[in-house]
């Protein structure tokens, strides 16, 4: 969860809920404001961003506001026309529609290409390329995303597997070996029954790859590489998951085609030589 949403809904105290309405007015103005010229503005005290932070699970006001500022340069950029949880309105006709659909695809690959730098994602092609076996563990309806990735790794004969029963996670993850490697999804990085499963990959000591949001989670504290999705949704008020699952499909799809180019030609003969044998031998 993004920390503007948590700041927004922490049961904080009267005089802490002050200081929280102040910072998010001021925005990245704040950067010019030191803790003693906070609490002077809101009559508090100079203790109280300190404990603001803390119960944001920050160290103290340095980090604090090193997050807050970098998360609110990352939200002034793209989106700036369309909401990404209300991409169209009750009253929009079906070709406003597939404009503003296209759009908030457009804004979401764009807003993922912004988050996720060249060390990472070479990180997560390399752990995929020593892997023996890349195992998916993502929930609910993020599983369709993984099944697609699977399917196209098994096309250049990489062995890949997706578990889709949450109870059988558990017992895959406990199974995984060391030489293999997990991709974990979740969009916020909380959810009860991947951490479970990601503590079991670690204690085989399974290298783990997060696809997941921006901000404190526990998927990307415990994961070994994270490639982070664009932001912008709410966990409940929105259409659907348009803008996540459009940034998943792009993250998942790039994985795949930098992974496909280590070895371009053999990958591509492979893929020629299955598809004619198929072709050929299949009766209509």
């Amino acid at each position: 969860m993004l920390l503007t949403d948590r700041m927004k809904e922490y049961p904080f105290s009267p005089n802490e809920k002050v200081v929280i309405d102040f910072i998010l007015e001021k925005k990245a103005l704040i950067k010019d404001y030191s803790v003693k010229a906070i609490a002077a503005e809101t009559f508090t005290s100079p203790s109280i961003l300190v404990q603001i932070a803390q119960k944001l699970d920050c160290a103290g006001w340095v980090e604090f506001k090193e997050n807050f500022l970098t998360e609110i340069n990352y939200l002034q950029k793209h989106f700036q026309s369309i909401d990404a949880n209300f991409p169209f309105y009750v009253k929009d006709p079906m070709m406003t529609i597939i404009k503003k659909m296209g759009q908030l695809h457009v804004e979401s690959i764009q807003d993922t290409l912004s988050l996720i730098s060249h060390d990472d994602l070479h990180q997560a092609v390399r752990i995929m390329e020593r892997s023996k076996k890349v195992r998916i563990f993502a929930v609910d309806h993020l599983n369709y995303a993984g099944e697609e990735f699977v399917f196209k790794l098994g096309r250049i004969d990489k062995e890949a597997a997706i578990t889709l029963i949450s109870d059988n996670q558990f017992h895959a993850a406990a199974m995984a070996a060391p030489d293999d490697c997990a991709i974990c999804i979740s969009y916020s990085g909380d959810t009860p029954t991947l951490l479970k499963t990601v503590k079991l990959l670690q204690k085989n000591q399974v290298p783990i790859i997060a696809i997941t949001s921006i901000g404190n989670n526990r998927l990307a504290e415990l994961a070994d590489v994270v490639l982070n999705t664009t932001t912008r949704e709410k966990s409940y008020s929105k259409i659907a998951d348009f803008s996540s699952l459009a940034s998943i499909n792009f993250i998942l799809d790039t994985l795949y085609a930098c992974y496909f180019s280590l070895n371009y030609q053999q990958n591509l003969d492979h893929k020629v030589r299955i598809a004619q044998i198929i072709e050929t031998n299949c009766e209509i």
